[in-house]
């Protein structure tokens, strides 16, 4: 039985040794799984870091554009208001002609980079749009005339229109006949 006892010794010492490793092989797929959960995570980390990043680069790039637009605004207006006040005799001049090329091309460039102008005469007023200089007769609620032209830059306001809104007709009092007058 000596020879039997040491094969049965020998057996469940294989069998501790087999549920030994299984545990062992159980502890490190579980490490593996943390593992590469926490790699998996740290990738994610990584691509959600990158993603934001590159907005907040094109977010960036996007304010420097529209300052520089809002800078460029003034120049424009000073443009338009010297076409408008050209003398008849200058108006046909080549000079004259070439000076609004420049500025419909600047225009163009500008248009080009999501520069828009905001429609206001003849709208219905917008506080969003509009900025509302003056009140006149006319139709309630609605521009009457555009002081400042406004822009917008891929959807954003850079700056609103200037405008004159109408506040509705007056209505005129009937004169009624004094105590004199009867």
């Amino acid at each position: 039985m000596t020879d039997n006892n040491k094969a049965v010794e020998a057996e469940i010492e294989q069998v501790e040794d087999i549920e030994t490793l299984q545990q062992a092989l159980a502890e490190e797929k579980e490490k593996a799984e943390k593992y590469l959960a926490n790699w998996q995570r740290s990738q994610a980390d990584f691509a959600n870091y990158k993603k934001r990043s590159e907005r907040e680069k094109e977010e960036i790039i996007e304010f420097a554009n529209s300052m520089l637009l809002c800078n460029l605004l003034p120049i424009i207006d000073d443009l338009e208001r010297a076409f408008a006040s050209v003398p008849a005799e200058l108006d046909e001049s080549h000079w004259t002609e070439g000076i609004r090329l420049i500025y419909n091309k600047l225009k163009t460039i500008l248009e080009a980079q999501g520069l828009t102008e905001i429609k206001a005469q003849g709208e219905p007023f917008d506080p969003r749009l509009h900025q509302a200089v003056m009140q006149e007769e006319g139709e309630e609620g609605v521009v009457l005339k555009e002081t400042q032209k406004g822009y917008k830059f891929k959807e954003r306001v850079l700056r609103p229109s200037l405008v004159i809104v109408g506040k509705g007709r007056e209505k005129r009092r009937a004169k009624r006949p004094s105590e004199k007058e009867k």
